[in-house]
């Protein structure tokens, strides 16, 4: 599968002299935040159980992108949606599939905000007054239940983020646990 990742320059470094690279949450930017390491968790959990363990003394992913704009193609860091701080690279990589965990990069918004993914959401042609009616419909049972419950409930809807390939969102992001310099088949080095 063919990934793009942004990350600081010395990932790369750490790629050119340890030949792999897994997340480290000290040095995340999102892992700062609460609701960052809630999702992370959560997407953590369901890599596990979708593609397997991390390596021993991993505890979170690395991100990428497959699909940006509609295509599988690298973003484009002129834009101001994927603007760096620091020196940074973008790695296209080559990553087994089975390897990989895609979400709907929309819809993970809903993990992050830890709310209710509606199922609504996942339905085609609708108006926005068949919107709001059924979204109104799933929040009236999902307020019926106890809190328990409630939470079950919301973290099987955030199941609804998982894609595949051949789903057709625009943008599709995707996480795994390590890099390793082999799967790295082109460097671009941006300056901020």
């Amino acid at each position: 599968m063919r990934l793009w990742t942004v990350q600081p320059y010395c990932v790369y470094e750490t790629l050119q002299s340890d030949g792999i690279f897994r997340c480290i949450p000290e040095l995340s930017s999102n892992l700062i935040y609460k609701d960052f390491i809630n999702a992370y968790d959560w997407l953590s959990k369901e890599m596990k159980e979708r593609i397997g363990n991390p390596p021993e003394g991993v505890k979170y992913p690395i991100w990428a992108w497959f699909r940006v704009e509609g295509e599988n193609k690298k973003p484009d860091m002129r834009k101001t949606e994927y603007k760096v701080s620091e020196k940074s690279v973008i790695l296209e990589m080559e990553i087994p599939d089975t390897d990989v965990l895609l979400t709907d990069h929309t819809m993970w918004h809903s993990v992050l905000n830890d709310f209710l993914n509606f199922k609504v959401n996942y339905v085609d042609g609708i108006s926005d007054e068949e919107w709001d009616l059924l979204s109104e419909k799933e929040l009236e049972y999902y307020y019926s239940l106890s809190v328990e419950e409630q939470r079950l409930y919301k973290e099987n809807s955030w199941k609804r983020v998982i894609c595949f390939p051949t789903d057709n969102y625009k943008f599709i992001q995707a996480t795994f646990w390590e890099i390793k310099k082999s799967q790295v088949r082109k460097v671009w080095v941006l300056k901020s």
